[in-house]
């Protein structure tokens, strides 16, 4: 049996994915900043202009460092309660402050 290392979490509990860094290459890549791990890419995105192939890698890469710190699982909380209309801004609703 072959040992594949993606049977292994690369970052603990003590140091989650969530908790690293993004950054944008300035073209369609996304990468963890630390570790230099590709977290995604817009090449494969071919219904896309050659202009919004790097704004959308951009727009990944900001909106992963904007939730930094936060888990899907809040992160899930704050998408459904956007769906009903009833979120104030993410930070406050994860720590229950009004806006």
């Amino acid at each position: 049996m072959l040992d594949d290392p993606r049977h292994r979490r690369t970052f603990g509990h003590n140091n989650p994915l969530y908790s690293q860094a993004a950054k944008w290459d300035g073209h369609r890549s996304v990468r963890l900043a630390d570790a230099d791990i590709g977290l995604a890419t817009t090449a494969y995105s071919y219904s896309l202009s050659y202009e919004e192939l790097p704004e959308a890698a951009e727009r990944i890469a900001l909106l992963w460092n904007l939730h930094l710190g936060v888990s899907n699982a809040e992160l899930r909380i704050l998408v459904a309660s956007t769906s009903t209309g009833t979120a104030p801004s993410s930070r406050n609703a994860l720590s229950g402050e009004e806006s």
